[in-house]
């Protein structure tokens, strides 16, 4: 098992990549670390990278309503990203970005040991499905589907952005906080 703090205290004064340059802070996580249900998003955005919190801003509040439907709450989950720094003016993160913080992010996994994770957007389901034959997959064929990681269950869901910019899709993304409850339920 990884010492979780040391590994914190490196990610905090990493510079693996040209995101250190540019950040206000390393959004490392937050939440309990015994939590079941484990959310990965894209990258810390304008609000997070000042606060040091993932999910403060729009979509935070998109993901606190998706929690409420799953009846869980922030006390009840940890939240990450796939990666730590904030890129400039939000753009997706790079490959070389996602690679530089995926030990991060594994070691957070590895550690907490959740039931199920949730991935939220497209960016955190590659991250996850990177080394399985799922890799290339669209959001449009994994979302809302439990997928056997093994070690947890994946739970691919939009991310909660993209309910702002395209309405369309709140409704599946909330069909999906139901999908989770009832898998943990099961469990």
């Amino acid at each position: 098992m990884p010492d979780l703090a040391r590994i914190k205290e490196r990610a905090l004064a990493c510079k693996k990549c040209s995101l250190s340059e540019t950040r206000t802070q390393v959004v490392w996580g937050s939440g309990p670390l015994d939590a079941a249900v484990v959310f990965v998003g894209e990258a810390p955005g304008k609000n997070e990278d000042l606060g040091g919190e993932p999910f403060v801003g729009a979509a935070g509040k998109i993901l606190d309503e998706f929690l409420s439907a799953a009846d869980l709450s922030r006390d009840d989950v940890y939240i990450a990203n796939t990666v730590k720094c904030r890129p400039p003016n939000n753009r997706n993160p790079l490959p070389e970005e996602l690679s530089a913080c995926s030990s991060y992010l594994v070691a957070q996994l590895v550690f907490i040991r959740p039931v199920i994770v949730v991935a939220l957007g497209r960016f955190a389901v590659h991250a996850l499905l990177a080394s399985t034959p799922l890799a290339t997959t669209t959001m449009k064929d994994v979302h809302g589907k439990l997928i056997n990681m093994g070690q947890f269950k994946m739970l691919p869901v939009y991310h909660p952005a993209a309910t702002i910019y395209n309405p369309r899709m709140r409704e599946p993304f909330f069909e999906a906080a139901a999908i989770l409850k009832q898998a943990l339920d099961r469990t």
